[in-house]
């Protein structure tokens, strides 16, 4: 059994590489050299594309062998250059949660004046805080939690986590691969705009796909903050059972919250 379960995920990991990493690694390759040969003046003559195309295959079939090296050397160049996006897209993921000292001024201005307009009474902590939305909306669900139940979401979410079911994990797990998958997708986007310096047609089309990476990301990031202030609303309960908190009718109080923080912490600050 244990050898089946092995394969399986090993089929799985395999697909996903293939879809996320090589045919994208391959398709940029291919711009990239294609782009090379036209340069900026021919960057949109597809006649000199197709005489281009031609020529290489008529290359290919007279020197078989030469074509199983370019196919060599294309499949490790979209393998390298799919390993870098993946380290861009971290990279773009640190930059969109980066907790800043300060930041979100514009936002928190925006934000409450559209308050006054509704007639709706500020708070201070729900207030932007932070240099970007992505940070803030991570931010926002432990000033809730924290607001309302008294502990730190942060500390408490590995925890609470352990006692989620696989029903209650499986949406989590989807609204988090989709957040990489977006951040991912603008790594790519910055590796098409390197190519740029060659060719620039693919300047628009990493700007295109960079933006579509980011609205991906804010989409799939609301939907992760959503589901996991949900987990802790409705699981807060059991997490306090957990560790052997006693909780009266009135749920987690603020001796309750400062429990579970200090017992979380291991009575460290």
């Amino acid at each position: 059994m244990l050898t089946g379960v092995l394969a399986e995920l090993n089929r799985h990991v395999n697909s996903r590489w293939f879809t996320a990493v090589l045919l994208p690694g391959l398709l940029l390759v291919a711009v990239a050299v294609a782009g090379r040969h036209l340069g900026h003046e021919g960057a949109l003559s597809a006649d000199e594309l197709r005489v281009w195309a031609e020529a290489v295959w008529r290359g290919w079939r007279r020197e078989p062998s030469g074509a199983a090296v370019d196919v060599g050397l294309a499949l490790l160049a979209a393998g390298v250059v799919g390993a870098l996006a993946s380290e861009l897209g971290v990279a773009v993921e640190w930059v969109w949660l980066s907790a800043g000292p300060s930041g979100g001024g514009r936002r928190r201005r925006r934000a409450v004046r559209a308050a006054e307009r509704a007639g709706v009474a500020t708070v201070a902590a729900y207030l932007p805080q932070r240099r970007t939305w992505m940070s803030d909306r991570i931010r926002l669900v432990e000033a809730r939690t924290r607001a309302q139940y008294w502990f730190d979401a942060s500390t408490a979410w590995p925890r609470l986590w352990l006692l989620l079911g696989d029903e209650a994990r499986r949406p989590v797990i989807s609204a988090r691969a989709a957040f990489a998958d977006a951040v991912s997708l603008a790594g790519w986007g910055f590796l098409y705009a390197l190519v740029g310096i060659v060719w620039w047609p693919a300047l628009v089309v990493g700007a295109c796909v960079f933006l579509t990476g980011w609205r991906r990301a804010r989409t799939g990031l609301d939907d992760l903050a959503t589901l996991i202030e949900s987990a802790v609303d409705v699981h807060h309960r059991a997490l306090a059972e957990a560790l052997g908190v006693t909780l009266g009718a009135d749920g987690v109080g603020a001796a309750e919250g400062a429990r579970i923080d200090d017992m979380l912490r291991k009575g460290g600050a």
